[in-house]
């Protein structure tokens, strides 16, 4: 699959800019999926076990509402929200951390693709081969400034993406372990 410029909806691009972010995606999928609301979805690592089966658990209703999710699909609990959101018919955006220069969609993204219930998509050009900490950090920044709402299931304390939340999703719904969060320190 070869990749193609992804339009961003006009609010989006202004909120990417604003954010410091690129507007300018490239992709392969549906990029219809990119029109708001959309769902942001990422976690620490660690995740206990618990945590992934709650969250596992709303997939299907998310699936009915016709929620779209956008994440980069990386941590163990994010694959496993993926794997479920599309065996049921669900849509999704995934993105990259680096270019998709070599890029091969597995096989359980693949019928997704060709159905238009899936778009991975990245900011990164094509030379940037290898997902660092940088741009994992970068994909977290371009997805929370992506998404209108965003779902942090587990976060470890004192973690990068702990201090990502707190700087980057100002004015969002942000719902830290499925509630939504009420404190000031973002825990």
């Amino acid at each position: 699959m070869e990749p193609a410029p992804v339009p961003l909806p006009s609010s989006l691009g202004t909120q990417c800019a604003s954010a410091g972010l690129s507007a300018a995606l490239s992709g392969v999928g549906n990029a219809a999926l990119l029109h708001p609301p959309l769902l942001g979805l990422c976690c620490s690592r660690g995740c206990p076990g618990g945590v992934i089966i709650d969250t596992i658990e709303q997939v299907p209703g998310w699936v009915v509402q016709g929620r779209v999710l956008v994440s980069g699909f990386h941590a163990p609990l994010e694959q496993q929200v993926l794997r479920s959101l599309l065996r049921r018919g669900g849509c999704a955006v995934k993105l990259l951390a680096r270019g998709m220069a070599d890029y091969r969609p597995p096989p359980e993204e693949r019928e997704p693709l060709a159905a238009g219930r899936l778009l991975v998509a990245t900011a990164f050009p094509a030379e940037v081969r290898r997902i660092t900490r940088k741009t994992a950090l970068a994909r977290n920044r371009q997805m929370i400034a992506l998404a209108t709402e965003l779902l942090v299931p587990f976060v470890a304390e004192g973690s990068p993406l702990a201090a990502l939340v707190e700087q980057a999703a100002p004015g969002k719904s942000v719902y830290l372990g499925g509630v939504a969060a009420a404190d000031d320190d973002g825990r």
